[in-house]
């Protein structure tokens, strides 16, 4: 009796450590997948990159296993092409050899289309005329974006800012997709479902989200730039936002230190002193805390706003601004 209770444990013994092998020791990407290993990153970091790209069952396995099998410190910088349904071991023998060398690329909140390629071209990654020139139709993955009529270039806006680590030899395609896919994965459901709350296309965000971008002088009045532009709109009042008319008159691939009546006269619909209402279009790429205060803006009564000592300062009548305006500017100009 003793004996065939001792059988049967073995059996389910066998039964489940069968199970956790089939599990555990393969990787569950059914296809082909790419991942970027940092720098300096742990065998903890590793692993948990594998099981935010569904690479891997269990992150706390693999770094057991990687640990019994000698693996912690044999694993390498890079870009690696992971295939589908491979054995752990597998995994640690690709990822313990060199990888492609890459360029880490740091692009600002604010920067253009324009000036993305410019910096890619200067670090021989791109043909900047292909990058800017570049349609929809070079998306992978696209939820977001559709053709408008009257931008300069389709993707402005779309491409993420922040810090990328760029494998040499990677195509136009690639690193757009990149950066592209980067804001897909920032601008989350909740941020999808605010915009119909406000009646607002994801272009008009993104494009709201680029003029704060550009206007705003520091992080807390992001959202009372929002109000303002808010605010102008639901007035029908014209944005008059001098980054604006600067992108429009210089179809995004310049700037101009000052703006002059000269410029504000040039018919454009990116020129919002003549046209009232968003231009077509964002006009760089925003932050995270640039969409989030186009999406959850101030609720105030500001109608105006002027370059101060510390920041902007903010006024609700014509005749206030004014008064600002005397106060800032003109102070300075006669310095």
């Amino acid at each position: 009796m003793k004996k065939k209770i001792f059988i049967g444990i073995l059996i389910i013994c066998c039964i489940i450590s069968f199970s956790i092998y089939k599990i555990y020791n393969f990787t569950i990407n059914e296809k082909e997948t790419v991942i970027y290993i940092k720098e300096g990153s742990s065998l903890w970091e590793v692993s948990r990159n594998l099981k935010e790209n569904n690479i891997i069952s269990s992150d706390k396995y693999f770094v057991l296993y990687a640990k019994l099998k000698g693996f912690e410190k044999k694993i390498k910088t890079g870009k690696y092409s992971l295939p589908g349904k491979i054995k752990l071991q597998e995994l640690l023998e690709i990822l313990e050899k060199p990888s492609v060398e890459y360029v880490v690329m740091t692009f600002p909140e604010g920067y253009n289309l324009y000036q993305i390629a410019f910096k890619l071209e200067k670090n021989n990654l791109v043909n900047k005329e292909k990058f800017i020139n570049a349609g929809l139709d070079i998306l992978n993955k696209n939820t977001m974006v559709m053709e408008r009529e009257y931008v300069f270039y389709q993707l402005e806006g779309y491409l993420f800012p922040d810090t990328y680590h760029i494998p040499i030899g990677s195509s136009e395609e690639d690193i757009i997709n990149t950066m592209f896919n980067k804001l897909q994965d920032v601008f989350s459901q909740e941020h999808r479902m605010r915009a119909e709350e406000l009646g607002l296309t994801i272009n008009e965000i993104i494009t709201i989200a680029s003029l704060i971008e550009k206007e705003a002088a520091n992080d807390k009045e992001r959202k009372a730039i929002g109000g303002v532009i808010y605010n102008r709109l639901k007035i029908g009042m014209p944005l008059q936002i001098d980054a604006s008319v600067i992108y429009g008159n210089m179809k995004g691939t310049g700037n101009i230190s000052r703006v002059t009546y000269d410029d504000l006269k040039v018919e454009s619909k990116y020129n919002t002193y003549l046209f009232k209402g968003l231009p077509p279009g964002p006009i760089a790429s925003p932050g995270k805390a640039s969409i989030e205060a186009a999406l959850y803006p101030e609720d105030n009564d500001y109608l105006y706003y002027v370059l101060g000592e510390n920041g902007h300062v903010f006024s609700k009548t014509y005749k206030e601004h004014l008064q600002n305006v005397n106060k800032y500017i003109k102070n300075k100009t006669s310095k």
